[in-house]
């Protein structure tokens, strides 16, 4: 007979390696469907005391907000561990204690449910302005954003999302993942979103001022979305952009000192193999058009930084002479691992 498999002792673990492996879990399941999510926290809830404990607190440091059932089991959370109902109107809504909890935690929300029956009506089904009751503060947030409606007057689908952005005056970090490639045309969000310093995007909106007529010199709509979205975060300072986009259809703050660009060995010709390219990102045209350009010449140059392959991406020595010429600092960062040659 086969002697019995050992048995984990879940007691045993020590209390970080258990954090370690249910933040790892929950994590992966900030894009699942919330039932996905709250079954994951109800079963490890059941382990033991220690893992209950645990899990309330992964559940509070990396909140996850995409639907509002969301909202009934954070509202269940917050008042367990503070005493207090965000959703009353008797009480103070933001507890001193909770607001410095959520100084050190991140905040991950989906946008994706909206519903538009008619033609001058559109509305999420999650309040996203009702977010900050929750949870009044934040170091992170992360917005995986579906595919939306177009927009025009009466549809204005960024709206909800800026202002929910807006009222988180104190967060430093913002990532906005846009999960596909649109074509629409987007009218330009008002609020603006004072706290954030440093901006990631993955799948930059495109610009579309092209399909339409303007008078000489005037390129882009006085409402593009996408040319002025990154003015609507006036002390941005460092711009990080995940997936090519032509550079010279955005418009940056006069703050931003650093723009990164990631630029992994995806292309590839049996001559060269895996290789990074920057062509894409059309650098050379962006810089003679006033990308970093720099009014005060005793200011600090600017900088922009490529992750890449091992090798030296495609379009790299022309990018480097267009900065050179005005005056700008090209870093090259061999960040990612080459992938080796297509065997015949």
């Amino acid at each position: 007979m086969a002697p019995p498999l050992p048995t984990l002792q879940i007691r045993s673990l020590p209390l970080e390696l258990i954090h370690y492996i249910i933040h790892d879990a929950w994590f992966s399941l900030v894009d699942e469907e919330w039932g996905n999510r709250w079954e994951f926290y109800r079963d490890i809830s059941l382990v033991s005391r220690t893992w209950r404990e645990a899990m309330a607190s992964i559940a509070l440091r990396c909140v996850m907000i995409q639907t509002p059932q969301d909202f009934s089991n954070y509202r269940l959370l917050v008042k367990r561990r503070w005493g207090f109902d965000p959703d009353s109107k008797d009480v103070e809504r933001v507890a001193p204690a909770a607001r410095d909890y959520f100084q050190r935690s991140e905040l991950h929300i989906v946008v994706s449910d909206w519903a538009c029956p008619s033609s001058t009506g559109f509305y999420f089904t999650t309040d996203y302005a009702r977010i900050p009751c929750y949870i009044p503060a934040c170091k992170h947030i992360s917005v995986i954003i579906k595919e939306l409606p177009s927009n025009d007057r009466h549809i204005l689908p960024y709206h909800p999302l800026f202002e929910f952005l807006s009222q988180y005056t104190t967060t430093k970090e913002l990532y906005l993942l846009w999960t596909y490639t649109h074509i629409n045309r987007y009218i330009l969000p008002t609020q603006e979103v004072r706290g954030v310093t440093y901006l990631r995007i993955h799948e930059y909106p495109r610009c579309i001022c092209h399909n339409y007529h303007y008078s000489s010199g005037h390129t882009h709509d006085h409402e593009c979305f996408s040319y002025y979205l990154p003015t609507l975060f006036p002390n941005l300072r460092h711009l990080h952009l995940d997936t090519p986009y032509i550079l010279k259809c955005l418009l940056t703050p006069p703050g931003v000192t650093q723009l990164t660009l990631e630029a992994p060995p995806v292309h590839y010709l049996p001559s060269l193999g895996y290789f990074s390219s920057l062509m894409g990102w059309n650098i050379v045209s962006a810089l003679s058009l006033g990308l970093f350009r720099r009014d005060d010449p005793d200011a600090p140059r600017k900088k922009i930084v490529v992750n890449a392959g091992s090798k030296e991406p495609a379009g790299w020595r022309q990018a480097l002479a267009a900065c050179q010429a005005h005056d700008v600092e090209l870093e090259l960062r061999h960040v990612y691992v080459t992938p080796p040659p297509v065997s015949a």
